[in-house]
């Protein structure tokens, strides 16, 4: 069985629309998110430091969004969603996986808390990062092209996220609106995702 500990209005609400595209039987246990000072840490979340995403699978703890993505994609391989090993796009897909969780993410937070404002060399890399995701789109309505991935949901959530830094640039706007229009979306926003 499939268990998420999330928290409403936390990074964990990607992973609720992740399992409803997956189709995927998993039960929701509703945890508080630790405040910016460390306190309310939640005793019943296993995550290690008290944030959300953390997913347990028949025992198993995962943590962090980049790797429970991969794990259930990996775990639900004849999904449309996670490409599996063998597959000529695995590379592709793994890296614009890790890519969103190792530079995206990070370089929006800190364009978030004005770090960038005083580190030219995170700011280049925030801006070339920018035109990379959009170059990207460009050449296809998804991340990989046509095909709409998980990849996908954690660009789109980012990006619904961050609005107020990024102003309405139409090719962001369309782009989380074609996530906004699936089905499994809707079904997580319903859930709390």
């Amino acid at each position: 069985m499939l268990t998420l500990f999330h928290a409403p209005a936390s990074p964990s609400s990607r992973v609720i629309w992740l399992l409803e595209e997956l189709h995927a039987d998993y039960r929701l246990e509703i945890v508080s998110y630790p405040r910016n000072d460390g306190s309310n840490v939640d005793p019943r979340n296993p995550h290690p430091h008290g944030y959300t995403p953390a997913l347990e699978h028949d025992g198993a703890l995962v943590t962090e969004t980049g790797a429970i993505a991969l794990y259930l994609t990996d775990l639900y391989p004849h999904s449309s969603i996670g490409i599996p090993v063998g597959d000529p796009s695995r590379s592709r897909y793994v890296t614009s996986l890790f890519y969103q969780v190792g530079l995206a993410e990070p370089l929006f937070y800190m364009k978030g808390t004005g770090v960038l404002e005083k580190d030219v060399a995170m700011s280049r890399l925030y801006e070339a990062m920018m035109c990379n995701v959009e170059k990207t789109l460009a050449q296809g309505p998804f991340i990989l092209g046509e095909r709409f991935t998980a990849v996908d949901i954690l660009y789109m959530s980012l990006f619904e996220r961050a609005r107020e830094l990024l102003g309405k640039p139409e090719w962001i706007e369309s782009y989380v609106a074609r996530g906004l229009a699936r089905p499994a979306r809707q079904r997580a926003l319903s859930k709390g995702g």
